[in-house]
């Protein structure tokens, strides 16, 4: 089984957007119907392939979203200060 972290960027239609985490170059589409309800946009995730059932396992990495929406969150301040 392949995995590999990545970010929900966004929804389109009836998919989610993933791109690989961190440099976020690479994107995966993953039809709705297979995500948790729980995911959201901005989310980190990990996810699998099951190679044989041409599905996937996404496990949300709660801990890594949060620490990576605080450094956001303290760049945004930052940036604030300077203006």
């Amino acid at each position: 089984m392949n995995s590999n972290k990545y970010t929900l960027d966004r929804f389109e239609g009836d998919y989610a957007v993933f791109l690989k985490y961190p440099n976020e170059t690479e994107s995966l589409l993953v039809h709705k119907s297979e995500l948790k309800d729980n995911v959201k946009e901005g989310d980190i995730v990990k996810i699998s392939v099951i190679e044989d059932e041409d599905k996937y396992e996404i496990e949300s990495l709660k801990e890594e979203t949060t620490n990576q929406r605080d450094k956001i969150s303290k760049l945004l301040d930052q940036l604030k200060k300077r203006t």
